[in-house]
């Protein structure tokens, strides 16, 4: 339970006895619920609890409520902020009567002169508002719902946490469904390149049976379908024929950039369709076509045949314009 605990009391008295109908185990630091740890701050100490949560309540009254030690930021807003950054489901609600303030501090929000000669009846501080405003804004889990009373906290809820656990039920449901299926599919599959196998031994050549090895090998690969995102199509032959992914790139006439992008950080995992890479994404890149590479050498070397040799069946044009993604349609089509 997270709110501010003075004006807020009595809702988080009832809600206690509400969660513990329902078998959780409610969170409330007037309770002593909270470890406090002798060597931290009590703020430090609820915002760690956070952490150990499955789900947060989120209650927001007319009191911004005591700051985090060395910040304007209230605990109330930090213990939030660190539930959405751990992933923990979060039921958001605020008081009518602050709700309706934030209303008139939205039409005046453009008016920074007007806005501080304002008085609020219903908030001791606009940086409610601004609270209000983060939780309505995140990309996910924002929903904020107004309140008046306890039992209109109760009814959203149960309304929700019923919502939650039909959920819940009906992704286990598919999930075992999906497993099934690829359990028949996966049998079916076996059968199918099993029965393919035994033909191509029978009507192809050798080259056409190790070139089928090398697209095997390919289909799926992250590092192919890297290539094919920004226009290139990659043979066995281009991977063999080129030591480095930069080399590749350049003989399919594709050039790796830097990517400019304001997510551009030392974590961000990103590539454009024209080229631009992420440092991160370059890294996991040259290390999928040196793995893919190293496969590729591997097969080719156990079949006794060269690079040329490969080379010459892709341009004799039996290989096909997008050999691997032949190969994976077919795959496909077979299961």
């Amino acid at each position: 339970m997270s709110s501010t605990f003075y004006d807020l009391r009595y809702a988080r008295e009832s809600l206690k006895r509400f969660i513990e109908q329902f078998g959780y185990i409610p969170v409330l630091s007037e309770e002593g619920a909270v470890y406090y740890d002798p060597t931290t701050t009590a703020a430090e100490a609820c915002l760690k609890e956070v952490s150990n949560a499955d789900l947060m309540v989120l209650l927001i009254g007319g009191r911004y409520g005591m700051a985090l030690p060395g910040s304007d930021e209230s605990v109330t807003n930090a213990e939030y902020q660190r539930a959405v950054k751990d992933k923990i489901p979060v039921f958001a609600m605020v008081e009518q009567s602050t709700f309706n303030d934030y209303a008139v501090y939205q039409a005046n929000v453009g008016s920074p002169e007007a806005l501080s000669q304002m008085k609020f009846p219903n908030a001791d501080n606009v940086k409610i508002f601004e609270f209000i405003d983060s939780v309505r804004k995140q990309a996910e889990n924002n929903a904020l719902v107004p309140f008046r009373t306890i039992s209109d906290i109760e009814t959203y809820l149960r309304a929700q946490w019923a919502g939650m656990m039909h959920d819940h039920l009906s992704s286990t449901s598919r999930e075992a469904q999906v497993v099934d299926t690829l359990e028949v599919l996966t049998s079916v599959n076996t059968r199918v390149e099993l029965i393919a196998s035994q033909i191509l031994r029978s009507v192809g050549t050798p080259m056409d049976r190790v070139y089928v090895n090398l697209l095997q090998a390919m289909v799926g690969e992250p590092i192919v379908g890297d290539f094919r995102y920004f226009g290139g199509s990659p043979k066995p032959g281009d991977i063999l024929k080129w030591p480095t992914l930069e080399e590749c790139a350049e003989a399919l006439g594709k050039e790796l950039r830097p990517y400019r992008g304001p997510e551009d950080t030392d974590e961000a995992n990103i590539i454009s369709s024209s080229g631009e890479v992420t440092n991160a994404r370059r890294r996991e890149m040259v290390r999928n076509y040196k793995e893919l590479r190293e496969k590729l050498s591997a097969i080719l070397g156990a079949s006794g045949f060269t690079l040329e040799d490969v080379v010459g069946y892709e341009e004799s044009g039996s290989a096909g314009e997008d050999p691997v993604r032949n190969a994976s349609v077919a795959r496909s089509a077979s299961r």
